[in-house]
């Protein structure tokens, strides 16, 4: 696979998302980074007049949240283990 396919991108993503549970932060930043790349590959499809217009910033927008859910999950793991280690 490569970044010039980002249908593809999406969809395998979107499996790896699916071999996590439905409440974890891995998913949640997994199906974000996948609706990237789908919004990303529908862009792809567009014409170029089209295309100039679309505002993928707030595509990449969309993964600001489930990354800081995904950082606060690690932060509080890493948290527990110095605990768990007195």
């Amino acid at each position: 696979m490569t970044d010039s396919d980002p249908g593809q991108k999406a969809r395998e993503l979107l499996t790896q998302a699916s071999h996590h549970p439905v409440a974890s932060p891995q998913r949640d930043a997994l199906v974000a980074e996948a609706a990237v790349w789908a919004r990303l590959d529908h862009v792809a499809g567009m014409d170029n007049h089209t295309a100039a217009t679309v505002d993928i910033k707030s595509a990449l927008s969309t993964l600001a949240d489930p990354v800081q859910k995904l950082g606060s999950a690690i932060g509080d793991l890493n948290e527990r283990l110095k605990l768990s280690q007195k």
